[in-house]
């Protein structure tokens, strides 16, 4: 069942829904209110049913609400209370304020150029106030001309009957257009010009009238110069440039920061690197407390944490921003412009870093490939070896021949094969675990390196897979032990149903921090060799299923491992 509005309601809705004859009723009560007696009780009468009016009219509630008890009772104390100690410097006032209220409805950038009713309103407001009220409730009759006085007490309400003809503009009834900025412009620009006349009527002295036309008259001129700086022709950019240029920089160092931002992308190659120390240059804005930063390259923290927090998201890149007071909407902008300032940067010195790994990969490839012939040839050779081997060994040393040429062999197809084609997968060739274990003990068994391992259950292993690994951390091992003198080496491996492990450990000092960040991601280039091994080795485990990580690092502990990928997870 629906329920029926009430009768005040009804009245309301109609009220509000002619707003043409709202707004013309309104000004006819001020009017009647201006040319009544002084403090009488007419002027207090007709000052209340404009009151009543404006209410009805006003853009800020919707005349069809409902007013709570406080605010109806607050409403009722301020209006008894002005009407009670009514002045003429009261009625300016609020003439003022009525005039910043129809300005912000006629000179907002969303009013169409047809909306002319309230640019009539607003042109008697102004009329009314400069031709009637400043003159007769604050200076005193006397300084009306009798002219203008007959002019502003019995033609100028003809003015509103245009209000009658005129086409109201669209409006919505929860809200209306209006723009506060340009109302408060309009009530300054009015108060000056009043006391302004006031001023000059006071220190010429001149007539009102005549202080009224060369007040004006200045303001004219003052305001055609200005629009002339704001957009002058000739190429200078006029003082909207500056002024837009002023708010967008909030009055803060943002030059100084985006140049120190751009020295950072020309000198530092590191991403990571380059992160810290952009947001340690955008803590010290003094609205920032801190941020948080988070992406695939890794994740960080400056300054301090605040209840105002403003998160930003480009290019996998997740900024959150911590400022001392909530953001307004121009330093909103300011904080998405550093935030994409240095998203896009990020993304640059990530395609650098991509192209320069490629290039690198590509001279690598280039130089094997020239080497692709010899390897060939050598296979060759291995296989006529292989082939004429004894089927039943006499020695241990022909069996180890046996078992280890053929292996050599099919290493060493694998390697032509990935020289061809290098984007092509290949098979690791599986061995027993156990027995992998047990040929890698016999080859390093002369060398200084301890061994220990133990094998729980029969499964097969990547071979070739764990002997690159093996051999790519010993040889980074023993170029450590060359540098370090007194440097043990390592090496572990633990084999079961559930967990297959391969470790190689030195005592020699923690590998940097920077390299850290970047093993097994991208070559690493060392004046030793072409520090690719342990990149390449990352690369080949993932393929099978396997993980190539930095299990310790620290001084006197140096681990590498190779884990099984389920059993990292």
């Amino acid at each position: 069942m629906a329920i029926r509005p009430t009768i005040a309601q009804q009245l309301a809705v109609s009220v509000t829904a002619r707003r043409r004859w709202v707004v013309v009723a309104m000004l006819a009560a001020l009017h009647a209110a201006l040319v009544s007696t002084p403090g009488g009780d007419f002027q207090r009468v007709w000052l209340l049913v404009h009151f009543g009016l404006f209410l009805l009219w006003q853009p800020f509630i919707a005349g069809e609400r409902e007013l709570r008890l406080f605010s109806a009772a607050l409403l009722f104390i301020v209006t008894i209370v002005t009407i009670s100690f009514l002045s003429g410097w009261v009625i300016v006032m609020w003439l003022l304020v009525l005039l910043g209220i129809l300005g912000g409805r006629v000179f907002t950038l969303q009013a169409a150029p047809r909306d002319r009713f309230y640019l009539v309103a607003f042109g008697y407001v102004l009329a009314v106030l400069l031709l009637w009220a400043v003159p007769a409730l604050i200076l005193g009759t006397g300084e009306v001309p009798e002219t203008v006085a007959h002019f502003a007490r019995a033609y100028l309400p003809l003015v509103l009957l245009l209000l009658l003809v005129l086409k109201l503009p669209r409006e919505g009834g929860e809200s209306q257009v209006f723009d506060f900025f340009y109302a408060v412009l309009v009530f300054q620009l009015g108060l000056v010009l009043v006391l302004g006349s006031i001023v000059m009527m006071r220190l010429m002295n001149e007539p009102y009238m005549s202080a009224v036309a060369l007040t004006a008259l200045g303001f004219g001129i003052g305001l055609f110069v200005l629009a002339v700086l704001w957009n002058p022709m000739g190429g200078f950019g006029g003082l909207r440039m500056y002024f837009s240029r002023y708010l967008l920089s909030v009055g803060m160092p943002f030059e100084l920061w985006m140049r120190r931002v751009a020295e950072l992308a020309e000198t530092e190659p590191d991403p990571q690197r380059f992160l810290e120390q952009a947001f340690v240059a955008v803590a010290e804005f003094p609205w920032i407390r801190g941020a948080v930063w988070r992406s695939d390259d890794g994740e960080g923290r400056v300054g301090a944490t605040s209840d105002h927090a403003s998160r930003f998201e480009y290019h996998g890149l997740e900024i959150e921003f911590f400022t001392a007071v909530s953001l307004s909407p121009a330093l909103l902008l300011h904080m998405r412009l550093l935030a994409r300032v240095i998203a896009e940067f990020l993304e640059g010195k990530r395609r650098e870093q991509a192209l320069r790994r490629n290039s690198y990969l590509q001279a690598v490839h280039e130089t094997g490939a020239r080497l692709t012939h010899d390897v060939k040839n050598l296979l060759q050779s291995i296989y006529t070896v292989t082939s004429m081997a004894p089927r039943e060994p006499t020695d241990g040393y022909g069996a180890l021949l046996q078992r280890q040429l053929p292996a050599l062999a099919k290493r060493l197809g694998a390697t032509l094969e990935k020289l061809r084609a290098p984007e092509i997968p290949t098979r690791e060739l599986a061995v027993g675990a156990q027995e992998w274990w047990d040929d890698l003990q016999r080859r390093l068994g002369a060398e200084p390196i301890r061994l220990r391992g133990e094998c729980k259950a029969a499964m097969d292993v990547p071979g070739s897979l764990f002997d690159s690994f093996v051999e790519n951390a010993l040889e980074n091992a023993r170029a450590k032990a060359a540098r370090e003198p007194g440097v043990e080496i390592f090496v572990g491996f633990i084999c079961s149903a559930s967990h297959i492990e391969v470790r190689v450990c030195d005592t020699g000092s923690a590998v940097d921090e920077s390299v850290a960040r970047r093993l097994f991601r991208e070559p690493i280039e060392r004046g030793d060799g072409l520090g690719i091994g342990l990149y390449h080795a990352a690369r080949q485990a993932a393929t099978a299923g396997y993980a190539v990580e930095l299990a310790t690092n620290r001084d006197g502990d140096v681990c590498f491992a190779l884990v099984r990928a389920s059993a990292s997870a």
